[in-house]
């Protein structure tokens, strides 16, 4: 089975869990799980969705393709899961309710490094890409973008692929974009929904976990792409023998990239897993009241 029609399947599964659920929720007269624990084993759910989807992933697509939209795959399943466990709340019930007037905004429950940094990469593939869209070559079947050429001389000129130019990079910049529309999606979900009963300090750190896995799964889906394409950026430079010597700058900075990269992908990590609930507490103490 494709790897791509595996994660179809995993997506579509968990729309229809939730939807299912929430009708039977209504129709029993009961309310969703509260903001701790339902949340929580949604994010779980489609953290391990992804995981299984990316590695799907790999033995997928032709000439690498696979490998490079794992990441995106495995973002797209935990944003998914967020977004599943955050329908599920709904605003509490019962005879008597209280309303309160509020503006709540998504750049009140972002950590505020990670986003800036995430926000930097993000910004980073989509001028590597541009830049390895417009330098590739067609490869000796005729595959867009798939080669580096070089003209060495008026008479010989080298040519080595893979190259990310646009038969990958058109791809991977579909699915990175389509990413990081569920995680506006999903922040929003997450920020507008109504408060369900319990502690408002309780209520707001949620949130702030939330808000945090979404931002941290979209660093995931950013950076792990852009590894693999500076990996493969740098080593065709260096096989070409005729190189500048600019090139071989532009090489070994993109290997550096890669390893600051690796750096990124194990805060964003660290940010998935169940944080401590008193720094969330903390971060929900210093949201702005209205």
């Amino acid at each position: 089975m494709s790897g791509v029609v595996v994660v179809a399947l995993v997506l579509i599964v968990m729309v229809v869990v939730v939807v299912v659920r929430h009708r039977a929720t209504h129709a029993g007269g009961r309310q969703p799980d509260a903001v701790g624990l339902g949340p929580a084993r949604w994010r779980a759910l489609g953290l391990a969705m992804g995981l299984i989807a990316g590695v799907l992933m790999l033995n997928d697509g032709g000439l690498g393709r696979g490998p490079l939209l794992a990441a995106p795959a495995f973002g797209l399943c935990v944003l998914v899961g967020v977004i599943v466990g955050e329908l599920l709340i709904t605003a509490p019930g019962g005879p008597i309710r209280h309303a309160t007037l509020e503006v709540r905004r998504i750049r009140d429950y972002l950590p505020r490094r990670l986003t800036t940094v995430v926000t930097a990469t993000t910004a980073l593939l989509g001028g590597i890409l541009v830049a390895t869209t417009l330098a590739g070559s067609a490869d000796d079947q005729g595959r867009a973008g798939r080669s580096l050429a070089r003209q060495c001389s008026a008479i010989m000129g080298e040519a080595t692929g893979p190259w990310p130019g646009s038969y990958y990079s058109v791809p991977l910049a579909l699915a990175v974009g389509l990413g990081l529309l569920g995680a506006a999606l999903a922040s929003r979900v997450i920020v507008r929904r109504p408060r369900p009963g319990g502690d408002r300090a309780d209520d707001d750190a949620a949130r702030c976990r939330a808000v945090s896995a979404v931002v941290a799964a979209s660093g995931v889906l950013v950076a792990v792409p852009l590894i693999g394409v500076s990996l493969t950026a740098a080593g065709a430079l260096f096989r070409i023998s005729c190189r500048p010597e600019w090139w071989n700058t532009l090489a070994w900075s993109l290997l550096l990239l890669a390893v600051a990269l690796v750096i990124l992908l194990g805060w964003c990590a660290a940010s998935l897993l169940p944080p401590i609930s008193g720094l969330a507490r903390a971060r929900a103490a210093s949201l702005p009241t209205r």
